[in-house]
């Protein structure tokens, strides 16, 4: 079975593993993310070169005993968040990551010296996903979490128009105050407890899962929150919907462990935005935290 080394590359946190054609990950691990570029460069040409050695001392456990270097194939598979231009192997824009039109993909093939399959974080989550999570071909990933990203897939292969695909988040909507605000300030994980705890509902450090707990315990002003931020995403959604058939919708991210109830409220959401057009099934994503690192991996082993 052949593997491929993966890194995903978070705004804190570097995720990486070897992953196997059928999905598993071997020898995971993690480090913080550096904020330079160039640091960021070199740390994950050191994680390659750290597992090329475990790889050769044979460290690395398989299903059947060590994996022999053989086994894994040299394109190393990494995803970066924020605007991504895959196509000429391009970090356009990160805010949390300080970088613009940053050449990740030739830095780290250039260093590391060796093939580099490159992508965008959430789309490589949803790749993974159509191949090992929820197996479909064709579905509209929503990844909310600390901001909200989208992903359409058609069969079976992200739908990438330009480096900015996917940015739904950063559509405007009517604030709390009315005023327009990005529609990720107030329909991410991130935005229902910012809001709540701006009204006293939560603590600062609280998550949106606190959040739904109130909703739980019958809190009026948390089930407002939770209700305008779920109505304004399903009303941005629903164009989407619209146009290309009614495709199930797969939900990612932090706000995806809230489960059926978030589902249900979605789903519902979107049957009254879209009028006579049929909503769509609401389901969760199947791969958890995982699907970023698992589709570097698989766009590794896919180019070799």
């Amino acid at each position: 079975m052949r593997n491929a080394i993966s890194i995903d590359v978070g705004g804190t946190t570097i995720k990486t593993g070897i992953v196997s054609e059928d999905g598993s990950v071997l020898h995971p691990g993690q480090v913080p993310t550096p904020t330079n570029p160039d640091a960021l460069i070199t740390r994950c040409a050191q994680i390659i070169n750290d597992y090329d050695r475990l790889i050769s001392e044979g460290v690395v456990e398989g299903p059947n005993g060590p994996i022999h270097p053989s086994e894994v194939i040299k394109t190393v598979g990494f995803d970066v968040p924020g605007i991504v231009d895959e196509s000429r192997g391009l970090a356009v824009f990160s805010a949390n990551l300080g970088w613009k039109n940053f050449p990740a993909q030739e830095a780290l093939s250039d260093t590391a010296g060796r093939p580099v399959a490159f992508g965008h974080d959430v789309r490589t989550g949803a790749l993974a996903e159509s191949v090992w999570g929820v197996s479909l071909d064709n579905f509209y990933y929503i990844a909310i979490g600390t901001g909200i990203a989208t992903v359409l897939v058609l069969n079976g292969e992200p739908v990438v128009a330009s480096d900015w695909a996917g940015e739904l988040g950063q559509v405007p909507v009517p604030g709390w105050d009315g005023k327009p605000i990005a529609l990720e300030q107030v329909a991410s994980a991130a935005g229902i407890s910012r809001r709540a705890a701006s009204l006293g509902l939560v603590d600062e450090n609280d998550g949106a899962a606190e959040v739904f707990e109130l909703v739980d315990s019958g809190s009026t002003q948390a089930g407002e929150i939770v209700d305008r931020a779920i109505g304004l995403l399903a009303e941005k959604v629903a164009p989407v919907i619209a146009s290309v058939g009614s495709i199930p919708i797969v939900i990612g991210g932090g706000l995806a462990n809230r489960g059926e109830d978030l589902f249900e409220r979605l789903a519902t959401k979107l049957d009254s935005a879209l009028g006579i057009v049929p909503g769509p099934d609401v389901i969760g994503a199947k791969l958890g935290s995982n699907s970023q690192l698992k589709g570097a991996g698989l766009r590794a082993l896919r180019a070799e």
